[in-house]
């Protein structure tokens, strides 16, 4: 599952998740993330295991990604989703010529 650390190397590393990346995570990933913003509670492991019908060995080496990525808090031997929140980008528009001129006859 080492295809995570190349596609999460960007600036919301450590913040939470935020949709954008879950489409552009592994589908191991994808799916218990998903599956955990659908319970929208904390989970222990084996819950998560149990949930997706996988042993629980499959599911720890994953939480232990999603922990490093920042996409899951653990607290008390159990995990919940850390969704963070987007920055906008801000870019400057240039001005029209028609705005530009308006301004100008406005003096």
């Amino acid at each position: 599952m080492t295809d995570s650390q190349d596609l999460s190397n960007g600036s919301t590393q450590g913040v939470g998740l935020n949709p954008a990346d879950l489409l552009m995570l592994p589908d191991a990933q994808r799916t218990i993330l998903t599956m955990m913003m659908r319970r929208q509670s904390a989970l222990t492991l084996a819950e998560i295991a149990e949930q997706l019908h996988v042993p629980s060995e499959e599911v720890a080496p994953v939480m232990a990604e999603l922990l490093q990525l920042g996409y899951v808090t653990t607290e008390n031997d159990t995990y919940q989703v850390k969704l963070g929140r987007r920055t906008p980008r801000i870019q400057s528009k240039r001005q029209s010529p028609r705005v530009a001129a308006v301004w100008d006859k406005l003096g």
